[in-house]
């Protein structure tokens, strides 16, 4: 998947860039539920991407996504937590009902503390994940240097689908 953005900062080999995602936004069902703290702020995304074209930082420059690893993403970042969860709450109420353990006179309080616990656990595993994360998103061209750039929110994204003649 071809996108163009801005580079924000370069740091070695990798660059990170800041995409508008407006119109990626309109189509994803998830449309509204990403929050002011992930990589999604004021309509823009930020990835990182390996450099390999010597962008500096305020190019305007393309870049190629894997789509397998959005979803590979994705599916870590949603799914890991959420089945880390059920495991938990599921061994509460074994604990509870199978062996009579409890920690308080509330009923299934034993099943609310472990399935907190092992959802914490289920984060944690994602962001030690995240660190080991490689990128496989690069950039393919510098489309306008620096000072020439146009500001994110002015440029319109090009039809790369369509062939030139």
């Amino acid at each position: 998947m071809r996108e163009v953005g801005i580079v924000k900062n370069v740091k070695g080999k990798f660059a990170e860039i800041r995409m508008a995602t407006e119109e990626e936004c309109k189509t994803c069902p998830l449309e509204g539920t990403c929050p002011e703290t992930s990589l999604l702020q004021n309509k823009q995304a930020t990835i990182i991407a390996k450099n390999d074209v010597n962008a500096e930082k305020n190019d305007l420059v393309s870049f190629e996504m894997d789509e397998s690893s959005i979803l590979r993403g994705a599916f870590t970042i949603y799914v890991i937590p959420l089945l880390f969860f059920i495991l938990g709450l599921a061994l509460g109420i074994v604990l509870e009902k199978g062996f009579g353990i409890s920690i308080s006179s509330l009923e299934n309080a034993l099943s609310v503390v472990t399935s907190i616990a092992f959802l914490g656990i289920g984060i944690i595993i994602v962001r030690e994940k995240d660190k080991k994360y490689k990128t496989s998103s690069y950039i393919t061209e510098i489309l306008a240097k620096g000072s020439d750039a146009l500001p994110l929110t002015n440029f319109v994204t090009p039809d790369f689908s369509k062939k030139s003649s």
